[in-house]
């Protein structure tokens, strides 16, 4: 009886719950790999996600499933010995320090990418006139006919691809194609492509502003052997922090931002006497954007983007929530970016698959030190001299924390001074000021207190939480009842008209 380190079919199926959020963080490795590949390149690099959807006939209705995704691009492409190696799992061209300055380093994200959501991949690249071919397929894997990346051979691009691509095929190109397809999250490649150019045009925001990358969405629908064109569009940026033209916001925030630049500067993290650079940038939503209100297409789509903006060599990892005051939802009119280089990769704890940087967190320092019963000087000084990776991420929580808090200041005045329909902060003079000083008067005066002195007595939150409910009740949309409860709750008003 053999007893192997690694049983190909349980190291495979392990393999394939490798944490990916879903098929749009996993289409992103790909994407990584077609980006990086073009950056030695003054060109665009153009890069081309095409979904196919196959037609069913079930029950007597017809249904569309994905049942292809392929990505390509123009860029450099790979010759046999780098093709072969970019489909084994840990293996890659950027895996010595010297050449970790970019996007990639670990060597896993197109074979893990891939066979987190399909059962077979074909890849193809080209370049000095030859096109190679290799592949994956996981039941040769599992069964273990298939214990090596199969030699390239050559063989050329089918024309079904060829003529659904876009932009003019360069000499170099690769083509990367997802078949059958057991682990797509979206069903349709619409609602697919629609989730994926708002992750999509996050993570790359920078390299589609500079156009040192442009990505199309594409899908198709294939009924019977014909191709019929359902959607195509080039993904535009989608920023978090509001501050680019020309993105996915809702007009006419698409054109002008929603936000403007609170705080810009660079913050210093020393590790083995060399200096790397984090740089903060703070954005404040602009008040004419802030008085549309949450339950506004700005509002809505700021909360989607909601959180601290990671990114590493200009690509996004992830929105950081642990910053937030999840309670309220005033936290949408901010954003805030922290972003690095590779060479701090340990420092934030990047995950291999490039969606986390598990490290960085809000952290209180001074209640850590109070925990080991130290002062915040000695507590410092022992981070200090063991060279404890949390001391950098203590000092930037601190910091972010400490421009967080004039800016909410600043995102509540913003909710004082407005006008609009449903403000529960009156204004001086107002009916709903008057009414709320006359009340308190009494209660001093005369110790009169009715039912809702009783209620002044419970926990904010639920106090809150009751409001919510009472606006909802008279057809408020949830994210503006909230909206007003807390306003309403903080600022002590006793009515809202």
């Amino acid at each position: 009886m053999q007893h192997e380190i690694l049983p190909p079919n349980l190291a495979i199926n392990s393999m394939r719950s490798s944490g990916y959020r879903d098929t749009a963080h996993a289409l992103a490795e790909l994407i990584d790999n077609s980006i990086q590949a073009g950056l030695m390149s003054n060109e665009t690099t153009d890069v081309e996600v095409i979904c196919i959807d196959h037609v069913e006939i079930v029950s007597q209705r017809k249904r569309q499933r994905i049942n292809e995704i392929a990505v390509y691009d123009n860029a450099s492409a790979m010759n046999q010995n780098l093709l072969r190696m970019a489909l084994q799992f840990g293996n890659g061209s950027n895996l010595t320090i010297d050449k970790q300055t970019s996007i990639g380093k670990f060597g896993m994200g197109l074979p893990n990418a891939s066979i987190s959501q399909c059962c077979h991949v074909d890849v193809w690249s080209w370049r000095d006139g030859k096109c190679f071919y290799t592949y994956l397929d996981l039941e040769e894997i599992k069964s273990g006919e298939l214990r090596v990346v199969p030699e390239p051979v050559e063989k050329p691009v089918p024309e079904k691809w060829k003529s659904l691509i876009n932009s003019p095929m360069r000499a170099h190109g690769t083509l990367v194609l997802w078949s059958q397809l057991d682990r797509v999250r979206w069903k349709q490649s619409t609602t697919f492509l629609k989730n994926t150019e708002f992750i999509v045009g996050r993570a790359y925001r920078y390299f589609l502003e500079d156009k040192t990358a442009r990505i199309r969405l594409a899908a198709f629908e294939d009924s019977g052997g014909k191709l019929k064109k359902k959607s195509d569009r080039d993904t535009k940026p989608n920023d978090p922090l509001y501050l680019m033209k020309g993105t996915i916001d809702p007009v006419p925030y698409n054109k002008a931002p929603a936000f403007d630049l609170f705080a810009e500067h660079n913050f210093k993290i020393t590790i083995n006497d060399e200096v790397h650079l984090v740089h903060l940038k703070f954005s404040i939503v602009r008040k004419e954007a802030r008085h549309e209100g949450g339950s506004s297409p700005i509002g809505k789509n700021a909360a989607k983007n909601q959180g601290v903006s990671v990114v590493r060599a200009k690509r996004e990892l992830e929105l950081n929530s642990t910053f937030d005051n999840s309670y309220d939802p005033r936290e949408r009119w901010w954003g805030v970016e922290v972003s690095f280089e590779p060479a701090l990769d340990d420092i934030f704890g990047v995950t291999n698959n490039k969606q986390a940087a598990t490290a960085f967190r809000k952290m209180d320092i001074d209640e850590d030190a109070k925990n080991e019963n130290m002062s915040r000087g000695e507590f410092e000084d022992e981070l200090r001299e063991t060279n404890d990776p949390r001391l950098p991420i203590y000092m930037l929580s601190t910091e972010i924390n400490r421009v967080l808090r004039t800016i909410r200041e600043q995102v509540k005045r913003q909710g004082e001074g407005k006008q609009s329909k449903g403000s529960t902060v009156p204004p001086p003079g107002s009916a709903e000021a008057i009414a709320t000083e006359a009340i308190k008067k009494r209660k001093i005066e005369y110790g009169i207190e009715g039912e809702s002195d009783e209620d002044e007595k419970l926990p904010t939150e639920i106090r809150e939480e009751q409001l919510q409910k009472e606006f909802e009740s008279l057809d408020i949309e949830p994210d503006k009842a909230k909206e007003m409860a807390i306003d309403a709750v903080r600022s002590d008003v006793k009515f809202v008209f």
